[in-house]
Order: C-alpha cells, then sequence, then structure tokens
C-alpha cells in the first residue's frame, strides 16, 4: 500500500491539471469592444467577445428601424423573431464585441429595443448586425441593416427626435424665458438651433429625425425646458409611428422628467395637428429637465447680437397652415 500512495497522488494531479485545461479551452475569450465607439443599446449589457456564430435556421425579421440616424440620436427598432428568444444580440460589422438584450417577455416574437447613438460618432454609415439565442441555446441567423449618419450638431446642450417612418413630427423646445424653437423660430437668443427640420409638410426626405442643439459659446440660462413631440402632418394614417426623445447635457444623458431617452407612439389613425407657436396650449410635453446655474459655463455678459436664421419655404407653408387652424 505504501508504494501505491505516490502513483495515486500523481493520478490526482493529472485530474486537476486536466480538469483546469478542459476548462480554459471552453472559455471565451474577452475582447476590447469598439461597438461602443458606434452606438449603445439601452437596457442592454456590453459584451467583450466576438459576435456569436449561427447554430441553428432560426431566423429574425428587421419590422422596423430609422435606417438614418445623427450623433446622440436614437433609432427605434422593432424585430420579429421566428421562434422565443432569450437573448437578443446586437451588433456591428468590422467593431468588436456586441450588446445582449434580456427580453422583458421572451415569449413574445415581436421584440422592441433603443439603439442610442455616440456623440462622437464620425462615420458616414456603419452596418448593424442582429441575431438571438432561442430556448434551445442555439444562435440564429445573423440579419444586417444598413445605417447612415447625418451630420449634426451637439455642443453643450443636445434635445433630438427620431422617429421610424416618413411622416412630418416635429420637435418644439421651449425655454424657461419661454423662448420656443421650433421649425417657424429655429434659432433662440441663447444660441440654441434647430438645425435638421425632416419631412416639412410631407415632402419626404427619409431622414426623420430632427435636432437641437446650443454650441459650447452658448448662454444656458437656468431653469426648466420643455420639450414637445408634436404631429404636424400624419402623411400616412393606416400605419403607427414609433418616437424617440434624447436629451444630452456636456456629453452626458441629463436626468429629465420621465425615461431619458423617452420613447412614445403615434398609434394608427392618429390625427395631423399642425402644432405652431403656441405648441404648449395644443400638447402636453414629453418631458421637461432643468438645468442650474454652472459658472464652468459661463460666457462673457456681453451678449451676442442675435440674427434669427431666415424661414425656409416650407417653414412658411407650415406656419400659415399652424395659424388658419
Amino acid at each position: 500500500m505504501k508504494n501505491n500512495l505516490p502513483k495515486l497522488g500523481l493520478l490526482l494531479l493529472i485530474g486537476v491539471f486536466g480538469a483546469c485545461s478542459s476548462d480554459d479551452s471552453n472559455s471565451e475569450q474577452q475582447i476590447d469592444a469598439t461597438v461602443n465607439d458606434l452606438f449603445q443599446v439601452q437596457n442592454a449589457n456590453l459584451q467583450h467577445k466576438e459576435f456569436p456564430t449561427a447554430t441553428s435556421d432560426a431566423t429574425l425579421e428587421i419590422v422596423s428601424i430609422n435606417t438614418n440616424v445623427i450623433p446622440g440620436g436614437t433609432s427605434y427598432a422593432t424585430i420579429q423573431t421566428s421562434t422565443p428568444a432569450q437573448k437578443i444580440y446586437v451588433g456591428a460589422v468590422e467593431e468588436a464585441g456586441y450588446y445582449e438584450i434580456q427580453p422583458e417577455n421572451s415569449a413574445e416574437l415581436d421584440q422592441n429595443f433603443i439603439l442610442k447613438i455616440n456623440q462622437l460618432n464620425e462615420e458616414e454609415s456603419f452596418t448593424v448586425r442582429l441575431a438571438y439565442l432561442d430556448e434551445n441555446n442555439q444562435v440564429s441567423q445573423t440579419v444586417y441593416a444598413d445605417l447612415l449618419v447625418t451630420n449634426v450638431g451637439t455642443g453643450t446642450l443636445q434635445v433630438s427626435l427620431s422617429f421610424d417612418n416618413d411622416k412630418d413630427v416635429d420637435l418644439h423646445l421651449i425655454e424657461p424665458d419661454g423662448e420656443h424653437i421650433f421649425y417657424a423660430s429655429m434659432s433662440s437668443s441663447n444660441g440654441g438651433e434647430l438645425d435638421l427640420d425632416s419631412n416639412p409638410g410631407c415632402s419626404i426626405d427619409g431622414i426623420n429625425n430632427e435636432n437641437i442643439f446650443y454650441p459650447e459659446d452658448a448662454e444656458l440660462d437656468a431653469g426648466t425646458y420643455s420639450v414637445y413631440v408634436d404631429m404636424y402632418s400624419n402623411c400616412d394614417e393606416t400605419i403607427a409611428t414609433n418616437f424617440v426623445v434624447s436629451v444630452y447635457l456636456d456629453g452626458v444623458e441629463i436626468t429629465t422628467s420621465g425615461n431619458n431617452p423617452y420613447s412614445g407612439n403615434f398609434p394608427v389613425g392618429f390625427p395631423s395637428n399642425h402644432g405652431g407657436s403656441g405648441i404648449e396650449n395644443d400638447i402636453a410635453p414629453v418631458l421637461t429637465f432643468d438645468i442650474t446655474e454652472d459658472p464652468a459655463r459661463a460666457v462673457s455678459a456681453a451678449k451676442k447680437v442675435f440674427e434669427p436664421k431666415p424661414l425656409t419655404q416650407s417653414a412658411k407653408d407650415k406656419l400659415e397652415i399652424s395659424n388658419q387652424r
């Protein structure tokens, strides 16, 4: 018995090393993710791994997504899986890492998520890739969506709107002193500017984003800012419209009265409102946010001479319709 003990010890050591070797071979190598340089995904976890490879014939369909995006903006996506999904994977071609979403109700085949585009995204376009993990732990086939990036201002304060189909949905911002930035008053004396107005009067450009920003040298008044989203013209009442509003202050999502980003929906048959200068009397704000005095953001006491941006013909036409209501 005494001579057998060393052999038994050797066998135990071999077993331990063998088990460690097996575990190491099955573990996934961690990598430096770069997909977050392009976008984040609301309520998802960033995975520092290679995008999963398909192991089944299961598929998913992109029902709707805004394929035009802006830095600091969003894109609301609706997908439909062929079988129930326990996880959804969202990545980008030629970018490392991916996002993993846990569906709130895995029994539902229709799933929604929000892409949050990086304010520092300088790409002209990029390709999103999507897949899902089914109930049998099998990975679906990958599908792709090409997204185009429209350059806009981000500045010290950015308020943006994205919607998922071709309609004239308007973004309005009312400052603490009552100044109103919208399609017919595209700039304020404090430096705020509507630099992107999409689908005016159902003259469809397909961008489906609107953007208001304040440059770095803007004078941000302390107080409450109110954000409104108006269905100015429902160009196709047979389909619903999802929209998302996001707000950034100094590059960070600011705390608002509701969720930030905030998502909403105009249902099928929602009427055109043709909102204008009195929007606060027509509809409630989708969110509000407060800005406090910040000495680090202070500028010279002498205000710049305010020169309103000239109205485009489409803005004049929309305002005339609004005033005739």
